[in-house]
């Protein structure tokens, strides 16, 4: 956005999402908004569902808490929502279960004005803006790629006409139409009728094979969310033990839990957001937590964890909007690995973190530092693959 000459302006979110008030909220950034930064923001983008990279999921309760701000102040509202069919119901009781805690109330996934879709699998997600858009500000994004396949590039707006029409316009004298072959594809998978025969010809989903497929999509997508937090969950905390000699040379040791890492079960998306605990790594206190960070990416990289993730910088809308510690994130992609491979590859990941908490020497730092320099070349490929692994 930068590019085009936007200027960005983050706002606070917690697990759920957005926040609507409180420090660092919506309503704080444009109730204090200083002129001098130029004129108050009239456009909002936000993804609602399976928010990349956090997966939270905005209840109905707070859209309608950010549209009535959004109203107040005449703010367009851009719900990018391609993982909209990607919500997991089953991850707050899983974690809930997962750590002993008392399992909290459902998530409200209905709103006054909603009506009916005929399907019950739709019915039963979380609703956009839309649902509750009385003026006409929003503009709703959806796409093909993330249900049919990653190449298709291939989606649809949907807002109040007269934005529609402008979008037209613009869209003729620029980017013109997608490509007309996945165009064609698509419609004839949505479209098209079911065949009794196979061998008669082409045969499409039409709209309720569609939402079955959507409904079986999120399935194995949860499934895939189920494993690595599971996995994961198990895998936060290491035993560490100091041993110590007292003034009458009598050896003794202090073993305790220390806690790794912690995160959220992924309530929707494609995305497990997770938050390092450097304070509790041996040598915290010799070296600069950004430094650790730094060296753990690089030794998840190498065998024989091979575990690629993205560090939490490159989510950052402006530079330190992630608090000034993005060093401390990381996100971890678990679809773009099949079924079978995620609890493997997410043991690979935990016995990863914990090897690199029990070194103990600040050489083994400057060691690992040292191979990512003699393989510079290599690990910038890695990096960009990393960046560029956005699902």
């Amino acid at each position: 956005m930068a590019p085009r000459g936007l200027k960005i302006v983050p706002v606070k979110v917690d697990k759920e999402g957005m926040l609507a008030t409180g420090p660092g909220g919506l309503k704080d950034v444009l109730e204090n908004w200083d002129t001098q930064k130029g004129k108050r923001p009239h456009l909002m983008y936000t993804i609602t569902i399976g928010q990349n990279p956090t997966s939270g999921i905005l209840s109905v309760e707070r859209r309608k808490e950010i549209y009535s701000i959004c109203s107040e102040y005449d703010i367009v509202i851009i719900e990018d929502d391609p993982y909209w069919h990607l919500q997991y119901p089953s991850a707050v009781s899983s974690e809930a279960s997962a750590r002993n805690l008392s399992h909290p109330a459902p998530v409200s996934t209905k709103s006054s004005a909603q009506k009916s879709s005929g399907f019950p699998f739709l019915d039963s997600l979380v609703p956009s803006y839309l649902s509750i858009d009385t003026d006409g500000r929003v503009v709703r994004l959806d796409t093909f790629s993330k249900s049919i396949a990653p190449g298709c590039r291939l989606g649809w707006v949907t807002a109040q006409p007269n934005l529609i029409e402008r979008l037209l316009r613009v869209t003729e004298g620029t980017t013109q139409a997608p490509s007309g072959f996945v165009q064609a594809m698509v419609a004839q998978v949505i479209m098209e009728p079911q065949s009794k025969d196979p061998k008669s010809g082409p045969s499409g989903w039409k709209v309720d094979g569609w939402v079955r497929w959507l409904e079986g999509l999120r399935g194995s997508y949860e499934r895939r969310m189920q494993i690595m937090s599971t996995v994961l969950e198990e895998g936060r905390f290491t035993i560490q033990q100091n041993l110590t000699v007292n003034e009458e040379d009598v050896e003794w040791a202090v073993v305790k839990k220390a806690e790794m890492y912690n995160f959220s079960w992924p309530r929707g998306g494609m995305f497990l957001w997770l938050q390092y605990n450097f304070a509790s790594h041996p040598l915290s206190r010799e070296v600069e937590g950004p430094r650790l960070a730094k060296a753990l990416w690089f030794w998840l990289t190498r065998k024989p964890y091979l575990a690629l993730v993205s560090p939490g910088q490159q989510f950052e809308a402006v530079d330190g909007s992630v608090g000034l510690d993005g060093w401390r994130y990381a996100r971890i992609c678990f679809a773009a690995v099949k079924e079978e491979d995620v609890q493997a590859v997410s043991a690979r990941y935990t016995k990863g973190v914990e090897s690199f908490w029990h070194l103990t020497n600040v050489k083994s730092i400057k060691g690992i530092e040292a191979w990512a320099a003699s393989e510079q070349r290599e690990m910038e490929d890695v990096a960009n693959l990393g960046v560029g692994w956005a699902c």
